[in-house]
């Protein structure tokens, strides 16, 4: 969404959908996502421009063992910052576009692993026989 400076000085909350589909064809772990729900509150300062945004989406991901798809639903709140001083994350353009921005928020906040209920029976590693020097002490050992 496309937010001009001069809608931004009347307007102190907004609320809109965004349809993320087409971001996420370079993303790998995201399998599906549901336009996300967004409500802004806007604070406008006289060099700062306060944005505190609250998302909520619902998304498909993939498991990180066996790549089937896991849903998740992602809620977060976020203050971004726009301005010239130290403390602004993001300079002030005309227009800002505040979808882009969030976007990477919901990338940030996504889980890096995520498994499926079937990942639980999926091994990966062969189970290795000792040195059969050593097999009996094995025997020993679990009593």
């Amino acid at each position: 969404m496309m937010l001009k400076l001069s809608d931004l000085k009347e307007k102190t909350s907004l609320k809109f959908v965004q349809d993320y589909q087409d971001q996420i064809a370079n993303e790998v772990d995201i399998l599906s996502i549901e336009p996300a729900h967004i409500q802004c509150e806007i604070l406008s300062k006289t060099d700062e421009l306060l944005i505190t945004v609250h998302v909520d989406v619902q998304m498909e991901l993939a498991c990180s063992k066996t790549l089937k798809p896991v849903p998740y639903h992602m809620q977060f709140d976020a203050d971004i910052v726009f301005g010239s001083s130290e403390d602004a994350e993001y300079p002030i353009t005309d227009p800002i576009e505040l979808s882009d921005i969030i976007f990477g928020y919901i990338l940030s906040e996504k889980p890096y692993t995520i498994y499926h209920p079937d990942a639980e029976k999926t091994s990966f590693d062969k189970e290795k026989s000792p040195h059969p020097a050593f097999a009996d002490l094995d025997k020993i050992v679990k009593k």
